[in-house]
């Protein structure tokens, strides 16, 4: 044999010489015996007789305190006659409070109003600016410029039909 097949050779069977150890493990130590009833310590032994009677008997057990019961709560109040369905009035230290709940009556803006006269500066759209002249196009402005700058006269048609 050559030097370079010798030593290729000793390459390959120092490779396989260290694989094998490296698989092999040392077998885990033997868990320790459990313990036996003998290893622990008997119980104590109940005191004698004598000393029982001895001790004082125990206190008795406080009464326990009455539990109180929550007031019920008060009627709800009439509703104001003459006033919408969610209006209440309430006795407070103060005085008289008057609640009202619910949606306030609807205003009425009558029909939208032409293009062109809502298009002030005459450019063939609608900026923000001149939406506030109908109050129901500026609170919908969002939904109807789809976040733009102006609307156009079709985006207007389309509004609210």
């Amino acid at each position: 044999m050559n030097a370079p097949s010798r030593l290729l050779a000793l390459a390959v069977a120092s490779l396989f010489a260290t694989a094998a150890m490296a698989q092999y493990a040392p077998p885990p130590p033997p868990s320790p015996p459990a313990p036996t009833q003998d290893a622990m310590p008997p119980p104590p032994p109940p005191p004698p007789p004598a000393a029982q009677d001895t001790m004082p008997p125990p206190p008795p057990a406080p009464p326990a305190p009455p539990v109180e019961q929550p007031a019920p709560p008060p009627p709800p109040p009439a509703p104001l006659a003459g006033a919408p369905n969610g209006s209440a009035q309430l006795q407070t230290p103060q005085g008289t409070l008057t609640v009202n709940s619910g949606m306030p009556p609807a205003t009425d803006y009558g029909p939208k109003p032409p293009f062109a006269q809502l298009d002030t500066n005459h450019d063939g759209r609608i900026d923000q600016n001149e939406a506030q002249a109908y109050i129901p196009l500026e609170n919908d402005w969002i939904h109807v410029a789809h976040h733009a700058s102006s609307i156009s006269k079709a985006q207007y048609a389309a509004w609210g039909d």
